[in-house]
């Protein structure tokens, strides 16, 4: 008997020997298996607008085995021939009982309704299917945010570039830069938690396209996060130069402490005191640290078993005008601070093993002069929504 071309029809399918007749041999255990892909797509609360789409990959679960079962059965009764039956019994015998319906019907069910499922989020490992996303809701999400900006060496910030594409707009020797930390609370993705960071934001830099063309804005150097969780997929995601550290943090009505540390051997340490409220309509709402119109990241992807060599590694920015219209901060109260003070210790491969070059070139920065200091709070924080490749 040739096999049905279909073996469903709209609301209709057939399973069992109805969809394919076999000799006296494993018909039963087949018709079981379609009763159990059955059972699989067609789950509790299963829409009735959803069934004809649902008995199709019902019928593409089990199409090609149940056939397959059924060739074997028929070779299975044939003559043998000089003596040999003419069916490879150890071949047929692993098909056939090395299968659990329920696992593969549950396993082409799940990568089905990925399949319909836009943008989902795929990081590593990707064995479990697709992440939780990372940005469910911003409405109710705080943020307290404190930053410093300050003058500084342009010709020593010039040498934390990674490429040469990036440069100072301007060729003053002083340039400005911010060091500013935010930190999150009643976050939804993190079951009502939160977590904070702490950047370093290079201000008025210029990037050079490939074809003579550039975009200006802040250079993020380097974001400190003291949650795992969202750093590492927002750095393979967004292209952002995160690494993670303890933050810690003291915030009382005048005065504000940050201390970056990593297992107690403290790095970075910056502090705003004589905090003092001001008019909240002298402020645009920025929340990074940043004046420019866009932050540039850099993302590098090493190559697998290669040292030294790159799977990917390109310039990007956030355009700021799109990030504040997707995720607009409330800012609620600011105050600004007449006494702020930054220091950093190098550290060296004892005590930082794993952070001493990134903590010797913060330490590295001279700072002529502190320009102003700021504490921030609100809702809806400005976080970093779209990340876009340069070139």
């Amino acid at each position: 008997m040739e096999k049905l071309p279909s073996w469903t029809r709209i609301r209709l399918a057939l399973l069992g020997d109805a969809a394919h007749p076999f000799t006296p041999r494993q018909g039963a255990g087949q018709a079981i298996e379609d009763a159990a892909a059955l059972g699989t797509v067609l789950p509790r609360g299963t829409y009735p607008s959803e069934v004809p789409d649902r008995l199709q990959l019902y019928e593409r679960i089990r199409y090609e085995r149940a056939h397959m079962i059924q060739e074997y059965s028929r070779q299975a009764g044939k003559d043998w021939i000089n003596g040999k039956p003419q069916i490879d019994m150890m071949s047929y015998t692993t098909y056939n009982f090395g299968h659990d319906e329920m696992d593969h019907s549950s396993n082409m069910f799940k990568r089905w309704l990925w399949s319909k499922t836009p943008n989902l989020s795929w990081r590593m490992p990707v064995s479990f299917g697709p992440a939780p996303s990372m940005h469910p809701s911003h409405t109710e999400r705080t943020f307290m945010t404190a930053s410093v900006e300050f003058e500084t060496s342009r010709t020593y910030l010039e040498t934390l570039f990674p490429t040469g594409s990036f440069r100072f707009k301007s060729p003053a020797t002083v340039c400005t830069a911010s060091i500013s930390a935010t930190t999150y609370g009643n976050v939804q993705w993190l079951g009502g938690g939160g977590y904070s960071r702490c950047g370093l934001y290079i201000h008025g830099v210029e990037y050079r396209r490939k074809d003579g063309s550039s975009i200006t804005g802040t250079y993020l150097a380097v974001l400190f996060e003291d949650l795992a969780d969202f750093f590492a997929p927002s750095r393979d995601e967004l292209g952002m130069s995160k690494v993670y550290c303890q933050l810690g943090i003291t915030h009382k009505s005048e005065s504000y402490h940050l201390i970056a540390s990593w297992r107690g051997v403290k790095f970075l340490e910056f502090s705003l005191g004589n905090l003092e409220a001001d008019d909240l309509g002298k402020e645009d709402g920025t929340v990074n640290g940043e004046d420019d119109l866009d932050i540039l990241t850099y993302r590098y992807i090493p190559a697998v078993d290669e040292s030294g060599k790159a799977d990917a590694e390109y310039a990007c920015v956030v355009p700021r005008g799109e990030k504040l219209k997707a995720v607009a901060p409330q800012v609620n109260s600011i105050k600004f601070s007449t006494n702020a003070t930054i220091t950093a210790d190098p550290g060296d491969w004892k005590t930082l093993p794993t952070l001493h070059h990134i903590a010797s070139g913060l330490a590295g920065i001279p700072i002529y002069s502190i320009i102003s200091a700021k504490v921030e709070e609100g809702l809806g924080p400005a976080e970093v929504a779209v990340c876009r490749r340069i070139e």
